[in-house]
């Protein structure tokens, strides 16, 4: 029998810890959540200093009817895509909701997790000297921690600012000043839009192209509502036997979408872009207007600085620039977990050499969550989605295969996402969603794959509850669809009612 006093760390309060905590909380576990800063939210909460956080400006790009907790609406206030601090203040009230407060240590930086095998505990070593032991620990500080900087010949050379787009905060600096931005994605827009109006010139070098999509379609309905579990099922089980024509499928959908909002032109070098299993997609309503406007111009891709301004590209042609902002993403750090537990350490080193890796870690995590090492008692959070799966496994509510089992799955697993990363951009966190997404709910018990997926469940549902059916399936799918049912935890009361509402509108 799980001792129901079991001690459980987790370290990062971003929207992903939160969530963790509460979940852990609910399954009797006694929580400490751990946050090196002074407040929660993680990213969502803006800040001046040198730390990953959004712009005063940002607006967010996935809709608050389909990026809400499973249980807990976003304010009717709240425009469908909340800016940064409707985000910020909805993570304070949830906190406030479930009465998580208490279970905080804020301005509490965390150094060094290490397994003390006398004991069967986890040391958790704090920056001050002090440490606390705990019977399991969750790894929750998410992924934009460490800046991904590109390698670029003669960087030294440059006069002026060369920054990771974590250091850009305010434009007012740039006033005046010709800005090159290196990279092409969600980070990029935002910053254009910011720059805009104060950096004289405005350039993007890219490689690739890429998709643009808008947040909302030409009569105002955000684009994400289209998603629809229904259209997630036949997608999932095209992929499952004929990948190939469902990344084609998806692409063509996709791109259906952005022509129907925007009107590409040539030299913006957009075509052809990554397929969108590589992530050639971003969502920006003013990327587009912010190029016919040439506000913004695209360049290729960056060779080498050859003096205090003068910037080589890749066509032979050069840009004369003041500042250069690298928008190249970010980089999962596992160093917080002793070397002796750290899933990175025995990454392949043929990993790195593949063109899609960029030199980013491929952890050896069971479904990307549980360490090989501990997984009864060590875990690493990246989604919000995904933290219902480690209370469930941890409270006895599903099990684990065995060790040999797992780590057999991890390298199949590899060998999919090798092959990937040989022919495109691919994180080390990637899942085929048709074939996670059945272990999660089964693993979480939402018991949404029995009551609405081919089952006989499902057809007795269907027949007693054609309407409820219907919306279900056709519906925005929200992920106050994961609380409909009770299962391995407890439908939410709401959850329906919160469903019926947000399809109304």
């Amino acid at each position: 029998m799980r001792d129901q006093k079991a001690t459980v760390a987790v370290v990062g309060l971003g929207a992903v810890g939160l969530v963790t905590v509460k979940n852990l909380v609910e399954e009797g576990f006694d929580v400490t959540g751990f946050e090196s800063n002074n407040y929660i939210g993680g990213v969502w909460h803006y800040t001046e200093e040198n730390q990953t956080s959004v712009l005063e400006s940002t607006i967010v790009n996935i809709s608050k009817e389909r990026g809400c907790f499973t249980d807990y609406a976003f304010p009717e206030s709240v425009p469908s895509h909340a800016s940064a601090k409707d985000v910020q203040q909805y993570l304070e009230s949830y906190a406030q909701h479930f009465d998580l407060e208490k279970r905080f240590r804020l301005g509490v930086s965390v150094q060094k997790i290490k397994r003390d095998e006398a004991d069967k505990k986890w040391v958790v070593e704090m920056a001050d000297g002090t440490s606390a032991r705990f019977d399991k620990v969750v790894v929750s500080t998410g992924p934009t921690s460490h800046p991904n900087m590109p390698k670029i010949s003669g960087v030294e050379r440059l006069a002026g600012d060369y920054i990771h787009s974590q250091a850009f905060k305010r434009p007012e600096p740039f006033k005046g000043k010709r800005v090159l931005l290196i990279g092409l994605g969600n980070t990029t827009a935002d910053t254009v839009e910011a720059l805009r109006g104060h950096a004289s010139e405005i350039y993007i070098s890219h490689a690739k192209g890429i998709c643009i999509l808008p947040r909302t379609s030409k009569e105002g309905i955000p684009s994400d509502h289209t998603l629809t579990l229904r259209k997630i099922n036949f997608l999932a089980a095209i992929d499952r036997y004929a990948p190939t024509f469902a990344d084609w499928m998806i692409n063509n959908m996709i791109t259906k979408l952005s022509r129907a909002r925007f009107t590409m032109r040539p030299e913006w070098r957009l075509s052809p872009a990554l397929p969108l299993k590589y992530g050639g997609v971003i969502v920006s309503d003013n990327l587009v207007a912010n190029f016919a406007a040439g506000v913004v111009k695209s360049v290729p891709a960056v060779t080498s600085i050859l003096d205090g301004s003068t910037v080589q590209l890749s066509d032979g042609s050069t840009v004369t620039v003041d500042s250069i902002i690298c928008c190249t993403g970010y980089r999962k750090d596992f160093s917080l977990v002793d070397c002796a537990v750290d899933p990175t350490r025995d990454t392949l080193p043929s990993w790195f050499d593949l063109p899609g890796a960029y030199g980013k870690p491929l952890p050896r995590l069971y479904q990307n969550i549980f360490s090989l090492d501990h997984p009864d008692s060590l875990a690493f959070m990246g989604c919000v989605w995904l933290q219902r799966r480690v209370p469930a496994v941890w409270a006895g509510k599903s099990a684990l295969p065995s060790v040999p089992a797992m780590n057999a799955a991890v390298d199949a697993h590899h060998r999919v996402v090798c092959a990937r990363a040989r022919q495109g951009p691919t994180p080390g966190s990637w899942v085929r969603q048709s074939a996670w997404e059945p272990w999660a709910h089964a693993t979480a018990g939402t018991g949404l794959v029995e009551h609405l997926g081919w089952g006989w469940k499902g057809w007795v549902f269907w027949w007693r509850n054609r309407a409820e059916y219907k919306l279900l399936v056709d519906g925005i799918y929200s992920p106050f669809l994961l609380r409909v049912f009770d299962g391995k935890r407890k439908k939410w009361d709401g959850a329906r009612d919160a469903i019926a509402k947000l399809n109304r509108k």
